[in-house]
């Protein structure tokens, strides 16, 4: 299973799911207003450093100048604080550290992200569908950019491994609760959301757009240097939010999204994108007993001729792969992002 795991992967993708590579790369397409300031420290200190003095000047003291902090390499909220002050800003280790949405769209007071799955099944060409169910992520405590709140996790960070932290919420009128069973914890399924949104006079349809228009031109800026990989696709998690003039802000990419099950809600929405993954992917049945007759053939004879269009036909006597272009069989949730 192992080497089949590995085989499927695309390689290298950190320029997509690296903060700092992700935004250069963006930045090199003209895409970088679509993800805060990024830096990665400490080599990009003074960078940082201009960006930081650049933005207070221009707000003043009309708009909080925070910024988010993350160590390079951790994954599940570890180590990540919100700072305000550049002399709060300690890296013993590399960091990641980005501008800090502090006027993001709330629901019912709470702030809130979204994590979008998209399905890759080619790079160069790009090929891509994204999952129209998904996840909204709350903090456990309503919202508030007082300078006091920053230390307060439960506020800023959205991440469900750190809210998980705190236990249960009680309060009843947080989103999760509200949910019923479209709730979990501190999430709830995307679908609620966009029709509680819908409810309130907003345009979701147009979020929608937004988030897929969003997470194409990323897709779009590490094409070129992703290498074509006939036998591979790749399921990201990528973290949007909206402000409150209803722009989406890419925050980061996750290459291996956790599809671990510890609720209801996880099991119907990631579960169903289990199934609708394979099925869009639709792996062909294979004949193994050939696979393991060509494999000793081509380790015992190198420098034989090669014989692909032969073997892949031994291998494979039923039918050929789906080639890209085509419309999968069955797209589930799934819908193709048109790219340009």
């Amino acid at each position: 299973f192992c080497v089949y795991k590995n085989l499927i992967h695309f390689r290298p993708t950190k320029g997509l799911s690296r903060k700092d590579l992700l935004m250069k790369n963006m930045q090199r397409f003209g895409y970088g207003h679509l993800m805060p300031l990024t830096y990665a420290l400490p080599h990009e200190y003074n960078a940082f450093v201009a960006g930081y003095t650049s933005i207070q000047k221009l707000s003043g003291a009309t708009s909080p100048n925070f910024w988010i902090v993350k160590p390079i390499g951790l994954s599940r909220g570890r180590g990540i604080s919100v700072v305000k002050d550049i002399s709060q800003v300690a890296y013993s280790q590399p960091i990641v550290i980005q501008k800090y949405i502090s006027n993001p769209m709330l629901f019912l007071d709470y702030k809130f992200d979204l994590r979008v799955y998209l399905l890759v099944t080619s790079f160069q060409p790009l090929e891509a569908f994204i999952y129209k169910e998904g996840l909204a992520r709350f903090g456990s405590r309503k919202y508030s950019n007082k300078p006091e709140t920053l230390g307060d996790t439960r506020v800023h960070l959205t991440n469900t491994s750190l809210q998980k932290e705190f236990g249960d919420i009680s309060d009843r009128s947080h989103p999760a609760f509200l949910a019923g069973s479209n709730g979990s914890g501190s999430k709830v399924a995307l679908s609620w959301l966009w029709k509680r949104l819908e409810g309130q006079g907003v345009n979701t349809a147009e979020m929608w757009r937004k988030v897929v228009d969003v997470c194409g031109k990323a897709l779009e800026s590490v094409d070129a240097d992703i290498p074509n990989q006939p036998n591979s696709f790749e399921l990201f998690g990528f973290d949007v939010i909206f402000d409150t003039d209803e722009k989406c802000w890419l925050i980061e990419v996750n290459s291996s999204p956790s599809l671990s099950c510890d609720s209801s809600l996880d099991s119907s929405i990631k579960g169903g994108l289990i199934v609708d993954t394979i099925s869009l992917v639709d792996p062909v049945a294979y004949d193994r007993s050939a696979v393991s007759e060509v494999c000793k053939r081509r380790i015992t004879h190198r420098k034989a001729v090669s014989l692909l269009e032969e073997d892949l036909c031994r291998i494979l006597p039923d039918t050929m792969p789906r080639q890209n272009g085509e419309i999968p069989k069955r797209l589930g949730k799934f819908e193709r992002i048109k790219l340009i």
